[in-house]
């Protein structure tokens, strides 16, 4: 550790400003890391500078947490804090053990306006450092109060990122600016409110009445709680149903919002854990729209960070091709999404359960994107797009029509074209399902061995 720091520890009950994370950690301690200043002088959070950075130990695994804290200077980041932040972030990523998970409680005004332009160094440093972080361990972030300038950054460098409803406003700065420069017809409150920034971009996943309750959400993430988003299961039944088929009981739903065309699970298979993609199924209008795919990408990042194999459950007629989806960027989004399937490095797979077609076939994470596996339930049906609209589009020209009509009869309701060819290993029925996941998890467990170097083993199949 750097001289300027050290390490000092505080019992539970100590010190009322520290009472959340006890209680949220259920610690008996946990250490925090302070300026090396004169061990006699009493701890208190004035002397954090409005940042508390500790380690911990929840059930049994360390935990790290970082706070701001308003009431000191605005929660600002200034040349001491900021420093000793980039110092604890470096300490936890070089522990023997691989360092620990990371939750990140901002309320903030941003960068100390009285510390000067020199304090940009310091400052933004965090940025590269906290990203560092991230790419190796989880973190998990969660807004409350004020959410402002640099504070707006580090927030969303949390693989999943929650924010306090009714208390929470997220800007790049703050209303006495806006209203320098554009006048007091700015409704800062309502346009700066975490609601308008889960309703307009993907930069809060999940909106939570309180900070404890954004604390629990972290540990069902990392499997230490059971704290879930619950379940509509009569606005969707059917999904919920196939499910249950091969997951365990208390699945957590993941970005709940956003849209109603793709539904994110992490669950767990026989204890474990499995993150899963599924379009409602049985709904004729699950179109891929550029607010599907920021879920798929939401997704995707938190998995990776979890180290979880998944499954995508595809059911859609295709990527929505109207100019305003166009407008809004969905093609860029859609070759984003795609990289992070290509590039996910732990097994997943595909099921087809009901329509795949056009574009959104890659989003069954098929073989040629990497897929251990690429299934269909019996029924499904897949395509460039529908016969019936290919027939349409092909009517003023004969000789194509002809030329499609015969490929069409080579596509059997039963998808043996496509077995033949490789793209599908299987069309299974439901109850097959849960053999194919569990030999998806024994090939990511084996692979999880070989990663941390651990021996070879033969394994005598699922638990």
């Amino acid at each position: 550790m750097h001289p300027e720091y050290r390490w000092i520890t505080v019992e539970a009950g100590r010190h009322q400003f520290l009472r959340p994370v006890f209680s949220s950690l259920g610690a008996s301690s946990i250490r925090i890391l302070v300026e090396d200043v004169d061990p006699a002088v009493p701890f208190d959070r004035s002397q954090c500078g409005g940042l508390v950075l500790a380690v911990g130990e929840c059930q049994g695994r360390a935990v790290a947490v970082a706070w701001s804290d308003f009431r000191v200077d605005g929660g600002c980041y200034n040349h001491a804090n900021a420093s000793r932040f980039t110092a604890f972030l470096r300490e936890l990523g070089n522990d023997a053990g691989g360092g620990p998970p990371l939750f990140y409680v901002v309320n903030s005004a941003g960068v100390s306006l009285v510390q000067g332009r020199t304090l940009f160094a310091d400052a933004f440093r965090l940025w590269p450092e906290l990203l560092a972080y991230s790419r190796e361990h989880v973190v998990v972030t969660c807004a409350v109060g004020k959410c402002l300038g640099l504070a707006t950054l580090l927030f969303g460098l949390g693989h999943y990122r929650m924010a306090v409803m009714g208390r929470t406003h997220i800007n790049l700065t703050g209303p006495e600016v806006l209203e320098l420069f554009f006048g007091d017809r700015v409704d800062f409150a309502r346009q700066a409110a975490a609601e308008s920034s889960y309703d307009r971009n993907d930069l809060v996943h999940e909106l939570v009445p309180s900070v404890e309750v954004a604390f629990e959400r972290w540990k069902g993430l990392l499997g230490l709680g059971h704290e879930s988003t619950p379940v509509t299961t009569e606005q969707d039944p059917v999904t919920i149903e196939f499910l249950g088929a091969f997951l365990d009981p208390g699945p957590q739903e993941l970005v709940p919002g956003w849209c109603s065309t793709l539904r994110l699970f992490l669950g767990a298979r026989r204890g474990r854990p499995i993150g899963i993609f599924i379009n409602p199924l049985r709904r004729p209008e699950n179109l891929i729209t550029v607010r599907t795919l920021d879920k798929y990408a939401a997704g995707l990042d938190l998995f990776r960070a979890l180290r979880v194999p998944i499954v995508s459950v595809l059911d859609s007629p295709g990527v929505d091709p109207r100019f305003e989806q166009s407008d809004a960027n969905n093609i860029r989004r859609m070759l984003a999404v795609g990289e992070k399937i290509i590039t996910y490095p732990h097994p997943f797979m595909g099921v087809i359960a009901g329509r795949c077609f056009g574009g959104a076939s890659t989003l069954s994470m098929p073989k040629i994107f990497g897929g251990r596996r690429s299934l269909a339930l019996r029924g499904s049906t897949f395509g460039v797009m529908q016969s019936s609209i290919i027939d349409r589009v092909l009517q003023q020209s004969p000789r194509l029509r002809e030329l499609w009509r015969a490929s069409e009869a080579e596509q059997v309701p039963g998808l043996e074209d496509l077995l033949g060819s490789g793209m599908l290993d299987a069309v299974i029925d439901l109850h097959e399902l849960p053999d194919e996941i569990d030999r998806l998890l024994t090939e990511a467990a084996a692979s999880a061995s070989r990663r941390d170097g651990a021996p070879r083993v033969a394994t005598s199949g699922p638990r």
